[in-house]
């Protein structure tokens, strides 16, 4: 998933590093002994210059590495969204390269960005602001119209490693992935409800940790408890809300799922998310859900930015220590520069939607 590898700092704590400090050491002395404390002085800039060059070719080497790595999977992302594209060909559905339309309802932000100066603000305003859906595929399954599409988004791990080694403008594009939305629009809107409201206390020891005991559940997944309460009433879906491989929201009028990668995921893929999903839109009771229906005038536009209309969540395990890890997506306030970024936030669940702002 990251590009970036942590590695052990140029002072760290190695078998040859701890050589060449001894050697280091060891010249220290002996320049000090025959050649006086000027020779010392010397020696010891002449090592400290050498040392911040090494650092800073190092860097170089670390960030032109992951640029190329970024760009080889930009070119595996073109033929991916060129195959999604010839889809069209063998069943029955509609395909569009680019919409800023549908990215303004998944995560593309109308703001300005000219008053933000700091250049790490700045282009975190201007991604969210010229964001858009790529490899649009319409399609129909089960009687539900189902879209799927994938956004550019900012992989937050690589980000803050290069943008420490060169500019911003640079480090935003080689930390790029992309996140492949999966939304079944519903006939109607409903209240927000997250597919993680069926975790049980414990189910998931690694997570629960991170979370706040003191926040209700009912309230970190969903605006009507009762809502809640009777679609997980249902078996298929509650058992589809404890499927970590498809973990789902209701925004609005949207049943969303999502999945960040480098490359983008694959067509078939993308078709069984597509299928899964929309089983989870027909196995919900819908001949009791006109009390929970909310009126499209209700839903205002555009989208207060607190409370983003997308909001899905991801679970990823990766091969870290931090093990498990859930990605909620929706929009952050950047500092008080009044411009918002759109966000992948980790483990920290317990939070009120939108309470993270971005540095």
């Amino acid at each position: 998933m990251n590009r970036t590898i942590l590695k052990t700092p140029l002072l760290g704590r190695t078998p040859y590093n701890q050589i060449a400090a001894a050697l280091s050491l060891a010249l220290f002395i002996a320049t000090l002994a025959y050649a006086g404390w000027t020779g010392f002085l010397v020696v010891f800039s002449l090592w400290s210059a050498a040392l911040m060059y090494g650092g800073f070719a190092s860097s170089r080497r670390e960030f032109a590495k992951v640029a190329r790595a970024r760009e080889e999977d930009r070119h595996a992302h073109d033929e991916l969204i060129a195959r999604r594209g010839r889809l069209v060909e063998f069943a029955d559905t509609t395909f569009q390269e680019r919409s800023t339309t549908l990215a303004a309802r998944f995560g593309r932000v109308d703001q300005d960005v000219a008053g933000v100066v700091v250049p790490r603000k700045a282009v975190r305003a201007r991604h969210a602001a010229e964001l858009a859906a790529e490899g649009v595929t319409g399609m129909r399954f089960c009687g539900f119209p189902v879209t799927v599409f994938d956004l550019d988004v900012i992989n937050e791990a690589d980000f803050d490693s290069l943008v420490k080694m060169g500019k911003a403008e640079r480090a935003i594009e080689a930390a790029t992935g992309y996140l492949t939305v999966c939304a079944v629009t519903l006939p109607y809107p409903l209240p927000y409800l997250s597919s993680l409201a069926a975790w049980e206390p414990g189910m998931l020891a690694e997570l629960e940790e991170s979370m706040d005991s003191d926040v209700p559940a009912e309230l970190r997944h969903t605006d009507d408890p009762d809502f809640a309460t009777l679609l997980l009433s249902v078996p298929k879906v509650l058992r589809a809300a404890h499927d970590l491989d498809l973990l789902w929201t209701i925004s609005g009028d949207q049943l969303v799922a999502a999945a960040m990668s480098n490359t983008g995921i694959s067509q078939e893929s993308a078709l069984r998310r597509a299928t899964d999903l929309t089983a989870v839109a027909a196995a919900l009771p819908w001949d009791r859900l006109e009390p929970f229906r909310r009126r499209t005038a209700d839903v205002p536009v555009p989208w207060p930015l607190h409370r983003s209309r997308f909001v899905a969540h991801q679970w990823w395990v990766g091969d870290t220590e931090s093990g498990p890890t859930v990605r909620r997506w929706a929009h952050y306030p950047i500092g008080k520069t009044g411009t918002y970024a759109f966000v992948g936030v980790g483990t920290d669940l317990a939070q009120p939607r939108g309470a993270f702002p971005v540095s």
